[in-house]
């Protein structure tokens, strides 16, 4: 049996000290695995912006705007004998 989870025999003042010591450990453990997150998520995002995604999202953009326009330019000559 482990007896260092007893808390029979342990003054008060000695429970606090234990906690404060769990609660250290435990938030110790909370930043770590927080640090790890932010360090995977921005390698994820360098990742979202390597030269083939920036040139593929620069293409998407431009055919965005070409369909826009195309659409635009329609729907004026389509309106336009309404005037």
């Amino acid at each position: 049996m482990n007896t260092s989870t007893l808390t029979a025999g342990r003054s008060p003042q000695g429970q606090a000290v234990a906690l404060r010591a769990d609660a250290r450990l435990l938030r110790e453990r909370i930043a770590r695995r927080a640090g790890l997150a932010l360090i995977a998520w921005g390698r994820r995002q360098d990742e979202r912006r390597t030269h083939s995604a920036n040139s593929e999202r620069r293409r998407n953009e431009l055919l965005a705007a070409r369909l826009q326009a195309a659409e635009f330019q329609r729907i004026a000559l389509i309106a336009t004998p309404m005037i």
